[in-house]
């Protein structure tokens, strides 16, 4: 609807977290993560497609553990420039391109070469058009290649996210800064000691989880709009019939389900 106008920027929000908190160590981290749920020792040889890269981080993690091609897309111009300036700086632009583009434009996607790997982790969700995305995502993953995805699961909160995302969309910069120390009050402080856990700890963890920033996340989530969400068997009945796809990894999480195909 036209006053569900969406007021937050991933690619600002990107653009911050590299500013702030990239390092060499969460680079490391999210290499790790990456090889560990594509249950791989390396990346050598394979080419590697990263849909909605957002800070690059990604990317630059593919690069590192051996691909011997990157592709990084994304529709907002922000997350375009901070990975160009995560190649420029760190990476190899002989092996790894940056392109500005949308998974939903299919001139655009015609374009590319199918991959060995196609990767989109909390991105195909805020499309506004989800299972359009997932099709055209998978039909970029080359014959025996992978296919890695993180998407919403749907749970029976997802209808009061769904308001909050719009609300905080609604509010003023001051609006949202205080939605953001809401959220955290009540599932990192509250939520922690509730459990008999020190919330500092888990915040010093965090960046464990694909090198990620707590605060990052936070905004992340709450200005994430649109918001399409699917339960697994949802996701892997479409992957499996639509597409022909062979499920091989499947991780839960608090909010997004991650997902490895294999094209049959």
């Amino acid at each position: 609807m036209a006053q569900d106008k969406i007021t937050f920027s991933f690619g600002e929000n990107w653009q911050d977290f590299v500013a702030r908190c990239f390092s060499e160590e969460r680079v490391s981290i999210a290499q790790r993560y990456l090889l560990d749920f594509l249950e791989m020792p390396d990346l050598n040889g394979r080419t590697f497609l990263d849909i909605g890269c957002g800070s690059g981080i990604h990317s630059l993690a593919a690069l590192r553990a051996g691909a011997s091609h990157v592709v990084s897309f994304d529709i907002d111009p922000l997350s375009v420039q901070t990975t160009e300036k995560i190649r420029d700086a760190y990476g190899d632009a002989s092996r790894w391109e940056v392109k500005a583009g949308s998974i939903l434009d299919t001139t655009f996607l015609a374009a590319l070469p199918p991959s060995d790997i196609v990767y989109s982790w909390g991105v195909l969700h805020a499309t506004g058009r989800m299972w359009e995305a997932v099709r055209h995502a998978g039909g970029l993953v080359k014959q025996r290649g992978l296919f890695y995805i993180g998407l919403y699961t749907t749970d029976s909160k997802s209808g009061y996210w769904t308001r909050i995302k719009i609300r905080y969309n609604r509010a003023s910069r001051l609006g949202k800064r205080l939605m953001e120390m809401k959220h955290i009050v009540r599932y990192l402080l509250i939520s922690n000691l509730a459990r008999g856990r020190n919330p500092f700890r888990t915040l010093r963890e965090y960046p464990r989880r694909r090198g990620m920033s707590y605060f990052t996340d936070v905004r992340d989530w709450l200005g994430g709009y649109p918001y399409e969400h699917a339960r697994p068997q949802e996701v892997l009945r479409f992957c499996r019939k639509t597409l022909g796809f062979e499920l091989i990894n499947l991780k839960t999480g608090e909010a997004v389900t991650e997902y490895l195909f294999k094209k049959t």
